[in-house]
């Protein structure tokens, strides 16, 4: 089965992945609330959630440096990505040799769509739909704000960094009637 992911790239799979590394914190929170905890065998240091599931997990490194020999040793059939988490060069390495999935998110509807992909991709397609479609409505049920407060929202220290315009948390503050004071 070809498979595009949400950076327009084609992966080929012959089967279901049953041996899955996850390069993402978010992701691999996905990939247990899809049920898939006995097929990820891989994870970062910073995937630390659901954390009395993923304390057993062989990890593989950070998001922007991988334990290339590690990741060897696992020999996953599927390895899951995102363009703003993950190094370029690291992951044409890895495309060279594993199937990679890679997601780029800025929107809620991006990460909707990923849910869904990921789902279609993991045959847990009823699962993800049902994930998906909870995280919409919890969208919709929202209140309205009327005096829009600016906010900073800090996503790391040592250094701090910020996050700015054009990012999903940029407009995840927006939708939730927030104004980003570094948009």
């Amino acid at each position: 089965m070809i498979f595009t992911d949400q950076m327009d790239r084609q992966i080929t799979l012959s089967h279901t992945p049953q041996r899955i590394i996850s390069l993402v914190p978010s992701q691999t929170e996905l990939l247990f609330d899809l049920g898939l905890k006995t097929k990820v065998i891989g994870i970062t240091k910073f995937c630390i959630h659901p954390s009395h599931e993923v304390k057993q997990i062989t990890k593989i490194g950070g998001t922007k440096k991988f334990d290339f020999d590690i990741i060897d040793s696992l020999n996953p059939d599927l390895i899951i990505g995102n363009k703003e988490e993950n190094y370029e060069n690291g992951i044409e390495y890895l495309t060279k040799r594993y199937p990679v999935w890679m997601s780029d998110i800025y929107t809620l509807d991006d990460s909707l769509r990923m849910i869904r992909e990921l789902g279609n991709i993991l045959d847990t397609l009823t699962k993800a739909h049902e994930i998906a479609q909870n995280i919409e409505n919890s969208f919709q049920d929202l209140p309205i704000v009327c005096n829009i407060p600016k906010v900073a929202y800090f996503i790391w220290r040592q250094p701090w960094m910020i996050a700015t315009t054009n990012t999903f948390i940029d407009h995840i503050l927006q939708k939730i009637g927030f104004q980003n004071a570094f948009s």
